[in-house]
Formats: structure tokens, sequence, C-alpha cells
């Protein structure tokens, strides 16, 4: 056993991502992925959604790898894919979904066993349990930081109303699909809206929650943040990321201007972000989010491959 003082630094993160369908689980995950690995970084997805992980190829800076995963989705498949990514090398692999570890794997195997059995209770639970466990056990202690994209639902209860009719509740946000004590070993999660903005339900250090955006969608800055933080105390960065983002954007057109004045340069800029309509005429760079500047660099990112090829 070795003793050694406690330091934040070199913290491998585990964040959940949930939400229903539509709301940018898969985007958002991926751009903190960038963010977190840098321009260099190797993310890979593991994708259990046929196909659906490789939509965002031609606009995520610096492209991702993916890993087609396979039925039968079993706690053991988890951890195979989980083995892979790690031992090819990559910096962050993503896992989507992993609502399809418990739904489709877990229930799944339990009902087996009461089949099997012909007799229903606890125990037709005990091995697919351990399964899981076996599952979250391997992400924890996995040499690289990983983020779990969830599929979520609304929850529905029986309540009263005001003249004590009864009636059906239904949550005013959703709930992770799957076991009830996966969040719980998380670094952080939170939950993607219909506006793809993203509401943060844990941050499990005070200052975490400075790395994930106030309002407003996840970006690659809030990605950057997140990579500061585990690397060193103090030094997460403004929750809305504009400076980085910007700093990023800057860096990518500085090249492609670079004749021309700074106070030029920049007007070329917002000229360009006003035909990809990111920036409104009445705008300045000054005006836009991190969500948008990120968005632009995006764009610039591919404008410039195309014009290599």
């Amino acid at each position: 056993m070795n003793i050694t003082k406690a330091t934040r630094q070199g913290v491998k993160p585990l964040v959940g991502i949930y939400g229903e369908s539509g709301t940018g689980k898969t985007y958002s995950a991926l751009l903190l992925a960038r963010g977190f690995v840098g321009p260099s970084g190797r993310p890979c997805l593991v994708d259990s959604e046929s196909g659906r992980g490789s939509l965002y190829a031609d606009v995520l800076p610096g492209g991702y790898d993916v890993a087609g995963l396979e039925p039968p989705f079993t706690p053991a498949r988890y951890i195979e894919a989980i083995d892979a990514v790690e031992s090819a090398g990559y910096s962050i692999g993503i896992l989507d979904s992993g609502s399809h570890e418990w739904e489709l794997g877990v229930l799944d195997l339990a009902a087996a066993n009461e089949e099997r059995s012909g007799k229903a209770g606890l125990h037709n639970w005990r091995a697919p349990k351990a399964e899981h466990a076996k599952f979250m056990l391997r992400l924890l202690r996995s040499k690289i930081p990983w983020i779990v994209c969830l599929r979520a639902k609304h929850k529905s209860r029986q309540g009263k109303d005001e003249r004590g009719k009864t009636v059906i509740i239904r949550d005013e946000f959703t709930s992770p699909i799957q076991s009830e004590e996966f969040l719980f070993e998380m670094t952080a999660h939170g939950e993607t809206l219909a506006d793809h903005s993203f509401r943060l339900t844990k941050h499990s250090h005070p200052t975490l929650k400075d790395c994930f955006p106030v309002q407003g969608p996840i970006t690659v800055a809030t990605g950057e943040a997140l990579a500061r933080w585990c690397a060193a105390p103090g030094s997460s960065p403004p929750a809305d990321g504009r400076t980085s983002a910007k700093a990023a954007l800057w860096k990518l057109a500085k090249p492609i201007w670079i004749e021309q004045p700074e106070a030029s340069r920049l007007q070329a800029v917002e000229v360009q972000l006003r035909q990809w309509k990111i920036l409104a005429p009445s705008q300045t760079l000054a005006d836009l989010s991190a969500e948008q500047l990120s968005e632009a660099t995006s764009k610039l990112s591919i404008a410039i491959g195309e014009t290599q090829t």
C-alpha cells in the first residue's frame, strides 16, 4: 500500500449526461470530450445505437473515432468495450448509451433467470446485479476519463388536485434510465433540455460547478474548463467559457488574415460570421456566447479543411 499526500491533480472524471431523445446528449458529450483532451487528443465513442454516434463526424473539431457495440448489451460486453478503448490508447471514452447496459442488459438477464426458474423473486436479480457491479467498478477504475450518455424520461405519479380529485402528476425534469445507484458514482452529471441547454444536477466538489454553464449548452470550452479543474486546484475559469472559446476561434482565424492589421482582421472574421448567420448585423464578436463562438470555430475549421483539399 502506497500512502501519499492527497492532491486533485490527475483526476479522471466520470461525467453523466442524460436527457430525452433529441436534446443533444451525444453532441454535448463530444464537445465536452474534445475540450477536455484538447485539439490533438483522441476521443472514442462507443456507439450502441446503430451508427447514430457518427452523425457529428463533420462538425466536431478534430474529429473522433467510433467503436460499434452490438447486442447483447450485457455488462460484460460493456466491460469489453471499456477494455478495448483503453488498450487502444484513446485519451477519453464516451459510452452512448449507458442505458442499454441496464434496460437491455441487466433487466433482460433477470427476466431470463425468472423464465428459467419459473419463479419470481429477488434470486433472479442476484447474478445480473453482480455483473452490473463489475461494470461499474471497471468504469470507476479506468485509466482514462469517461462520459456516459443516458436516455431519460419524465416519471409520473398519482396526486390530488385542489378539489381532492386524483390526477397524474408528471415530473418537471427527466430521470435517467439506469440503476438508481449509477449516478451516485459520477464526478458530475446533468440533464440536457429540449433547447439543448445543460442543467447540472450533481457536482462532487464545491468548485466543480464553475466548469459547467449556468445557462446554455455544453461547449468545447466546458471541457477545457473541466480539464483545468482536474489538473490543479483553483484553476477553473468562469462558467460560460467565453474567453477560451474566443481564443480558440482567434487562433484558427489569425493565419487566414495574417497579412491584415488586427482591426481589419477582426472585421474580416465578423463579416464571415455574418455570412454564416452566426453573427447578427448589429452584433460584434464580443456579443457572442461561448456556444456561438464554438460553432464559429467548428465552421471555420471545416471551411479550412475544404480549402486545403
